[in-house]
């Protein structure tokens, strides 16, 4: 089942955690690693409503990003952690930029993934990460992950859109 929870949550204390993000009211606490703009709010492309994530990156061969989320989150009673994302219609995406949701949890932050998935040029994939076997009263830092292709490169945009929990 579809849940999504009212407001943003992030806040220390391992607060139950109300994971929905739509960006329709900027960047809801997201920040970007290795990446040259942004990250901002854009109505450049959204899967839901009006607003989405975005961020531009430098694409080289093997070059790893991220828009993720830190903070202390309690995603206990769900199953499932969910994100939509997209790739600009620009940008030399080579034989496509690997993509993957992921979570850091514990004291340790040790890394849990959804899995590779591919992109291409206006290409869009929902990911689904199986929270089974984590410490989900304890999460540290949710995101996602791109990789550039070995025959990448020029600036592409990335979004995110609609990321929740389901159960």
């Amino acid at each position: 089942m579809k849940t999504y929870l009212s407001g943003n949550n992030g806040g220390s204390g391992g607060t139950t955690a109300s994971i929905y993000h739509d960006f329709e009211s900027g960047t809801e606490g997201w920040a970007g690693g290795t990446i040259s703009g942004g990250p901002w709010s854009t109505t450049a492309w959204a899967s839901k409503n009006t607003h989405s994530l975005q961020v531009d990156i430098p694409m080289a061969s093997g070059s790893a990003h991220y828009m993720y989320k830190t903070g202390t989150f309690n995603v206990t009673g769900f199953n499932q952690l969910r994100a939509t994302v997209h790739g600009s219609t620009w940008g030399g995406y080579g034989s496509g930029l690997g993509v993957k949701l992921y979570v850091k949890y514990g004291s340790n932050y040790a890394w849990k993934d959804s899995g590779w998935a591919t992109i291409g040029a206006n290409g869009t994939i929902n990911l689904t990460l199986d929270l089974t076997g984590i410490d989900k009263t304890n999460i540290k830092e949710y995101g996602i992950q791109f990789i550039d292709a070995s025959n990448s490169s020029g600036t592409a945009s990335v979004y995110v859109d609609n990321v929740y929990l389901w159960n």
